[in-house]
């Protein structure tokens, strides 16, 4: 079984593919990875080289994936940065291709739109991943991208929580806010929040006081792996956050301004810390 990853990659440093491919091997599973971008290295640390994948590249994938049989033994396909329609496409061409040979993959829409209040993509961009996200099973925006799907830009718990109901009532089953500092969230933490079905679950962990490019892209590829193993929002939720706090505090105590992800490999798979998930509803 594998599970198909459509996002940038880097050649060197992991952010995308580059990073959601490692952590995901790193847990047995089988990856193919389609890069959407090509760089030489995240843009944010400027001078990066590199572009997008040409679109007649792109659609001419599936026909190779299946003359391999990969879409019959497709679990997932996940979905990150696109940059272009060809992207979107491709994703759909991949569920599409994937069910008619049998398989019933998950889809996992990584809505990769923007941070910090900027948003990063074209605004056919912003509108394609609304409708990517109303065919996915679990959709993982960050507080910015929430906004963006939304129109609403939540400030307290329970705006976070109408927000992804909102979400949730376009389609996917699943829907998760990565990362929120609510009104009343105590200093120095973080909320992860989930709902799944009629049940809202948070997970709170430490802000850490640096900036971690490609964080969101690790989180969305292992709580999808977690929740191909359990099939509940309330485990990979925990145990996710538990392996991403891994790795970025293995990147603060190395100095570096690349997620620390080889280094941290074991204490991703047996993590020190469990974080508790609350129960919202």
């Amino acid at each position: 079984m594998g599970i198909i990853s459509i996002q940038s990659q880097v050649v060197a440093g992991h952010v995308g593919n580059s990073a959601a491919v490692f952590a995901l091997n790193c847990f047995g599973r089988e990856v193919w990875p389609v890069p959407t971008v090509l760089l030489s290295h995240h843009p944010g640390h400027g001078g990066a080289t590199g572009g997008t994948v040409p679109a007649e590249l792109l659609a001419g994938l599936p026909a190779g994936l299946a003359a391999r049989g990969c879409f019959a033994t497709c679990e997932a396909v996940l979905s990150g940065y696109l940059g272009t329609e060809a992207g979107a496409r491709l994703v759909e061409e991949c569920l599409r291709e994937a069910r008619a040979a049998g398989a019933s993959p998950v889809y996992l829409c990584d809505p990769v739109l923007g941070d910090d209040g900027r948003t990063y993509v074209r605004p056919e961009i912003v509108m394609k991943m609304h409708n990517l996200s109303t065919i996915a099973g679990i959709v993982t925006p960050n507080a910015y991208e929430i906004m963006l799907l939304t129109g609403a830009e939540p400030r307290t718990m329970a705006e976070a929580l109408q927000a992804l109901r909102v979400l949730q009532a376009r389609g996917p089953g699943i829907a998760v806010l990565t990362s929120f500092e609510a009104a009343e969230t105590p200093a120095g933490t973080l909320d992860i929040v989930a709902v799944d079905g009629a049940a809202a679950w948070r997970v709170r962990v430490p802000k850490l006081a640096q900036k971690f490019s490609g964080a969101g892209d690790v989180f969305a590829a292992l709580f999808l792996h977690f929740w191909l193993d359990g099939r509940e929002a309330r485990g990979a939720l925990a145990n996710s956050a538990a392996a991403v706090q891994e790795i970025l505090l293995q990147t603060v105590s190395g100095g570096g301004d690349e997620l620390a992800l080889v280094t941290a490999r074991h204490q991703m798979l047996w993590p020190r810390q469990i974080f508790a998930p609350e129960r919202l509803a």
